[in-house]
């Protein structure tokens, strides 16, 4: 049986008030489904495959976001944490994704100024974050959710953590994804907020290319060591033509 930090609490419901209608993804951990609620409520199911992972560490997304009210952070709904499997179930958004909606979607036809407007949308959630100490630690359009009208959601807070002190630590062995991560995490393990920002620049570029990749045919080695490089390039692109470097 699952000893949970929901039990007994305004956020759990019964499992039959929940009804399966329509599979939207799924990964090593578990699904995500879309589904009623009580009949009339249509909703989004993350469910948790049985010994996949920590139950606790699943929880704990769902205990990061009954702290969380924001217009562009998906609204957690209700729980059942009872008994395996845990399901989350969240405000469902009609459009997926934004990777796939920048892909394949119509952000594939987004103009310079809706393209401006998803990126401030997202700025505005994660400030929120940032006002309660948070830091998401995944940022990237795959995290970024669309609804009607082109609303923009910051989900998966998996890996979200409440900063106590300036600089968190995660535990060893923490899989993070370079292309997406600041330096100070992904070379020495340290997160701050300002970690985030860096990720958030990386969203940007995810935007305004309609989905491409992160620096494209780069390995994870090579991203993780371009300071050099980039230091070089900025040098040979100074505007000021007498600071410019010279050749060789």
């Amino acid at each position: 049986a699952v000893i949970s930090v929901f039990s007994r609490d305004e956020w759990e419901i019964e499992r039959a008030t929940l009804k399966f209608t329509r599979k939207l993804g799924h990964g090593n951990f578990g699904e995500v489904w879309e589904g009623l609620w009580n009949g009339t409520t249509q909703v989004a199911i993350k469910t948790l495959k049985t010994g996949t992972m920590e139950v606790d560490d699943f929880i704990k997304e769902a205990q990061v976001m009954k702290r969380l009210t924001h217009p562009n952070l998906l609204q957690l709904y209700a729980v059942c944490t009872l008994e395996e499997p845990i399901y989350i179930v969240t405000e469902l958004m009609k459009h997926g994704s934004l990777l796939e909606y920048l892909r394949r979607g119509d952000g594939r036809y987004a103009t310079i100024h809706q393209s401006i407007d998803m990126i401030a949308q997202i700025s505005s959630g994660m400030a929120y974050l940032e006002e309660h100490s948070y830091i998401h630690r995944d940022l990237a359009a795959r995290n970024i959710l669309i609804g009607e009208g082109s609303v923009c959601k910051v989900a998966d807070f998996g890996l979200a953590r409440v900063i106590k002190e300036d600089i968190y630590n995660p535990r060893e062995g923490t899989k993070f994804p370079i292309k997406w991560t600041a330096p100070e995490a992904a070379l020495y393990n340290q997160y701050t907020i300002k970690s985030d920002v860096w990720s958030y620049g990386i969203l940007m570029y995810e935007i305004m290319t309609k989905g491409s990749m992160p620096y494209p045919g780069m390995s994870n080695r090579c991203v993780c060591h371009l300071d050099i490089l980039c230091v070089c390039m900025l040098q040979v692109w100074e505007t000021t033509l007498n600071n410019r470097r010279k050749s060789g």
